[in-house]
């Protein structure tokens, strides 16, 4: 009789978990491009997928003493899809000549599926500066 009963807890406890769905904690997926690579290209681009909730974390090489920089406020495509959380800018670190680049790092989070573009551009801001000599871009598919 007892071997019936915990047999009975059992199943009932199989059956009560099956319809849980169990939810992962948030991922965070980093695309990095070094210095070197912007150099041996001008225009980058590199898909991503990301789970809703995700972050996407965007780090590209940036050299702030040139007068180049990275546009702050990216081009989302589908605003409804992926939103930019933040963006800064870091020196380099430790001990290092003047004109070392730095990096621009740039924060997103997926809010639902779909698919998205995510934009920026280097260059010089300035009127009569360089616009757009390198490119980078991602396809995000959040799904």
């Amino acid at each position: 009789m007892m071997i019936r009963l915990i047999a009975l807890v059992a199943v009932i406890l199989a059956v009560a978990g099956c319809g849980r769905e169990i939810k992962k904690p948030p991922q965070t997926t980093t695309i990095e491009v070094s210095y070197d690579n912007l150099l041996s290209k001008k225009h980058i681009d590199l898909p991503v997928k990301l789970g809703v909730g995700d972050t996407l974390q965007v780090i590209l090489a940036s050299n702030s003493t040139t007068g180049y920089q990275w546009t702050e406020q990216t081009t989302i495509s589908d605003p409804a899809v992926l939103v930019q959380r933040s963006h800064f800018y870091a020196g380099p670190s430790g001990a290092r000549p003047p004109g070392t680049a730095g990096t621009e790092t740039w924060t997103f989070e997926a809010l639902a599926t779909g698919t998205t573009t995510v934009a920026t551009s280097y260059g010089q801001p300035w009127p009569g500066g360089a616009k757009d000599s390198w490119t980078f871009s991602t396809t995000v598919t959040v799904h």
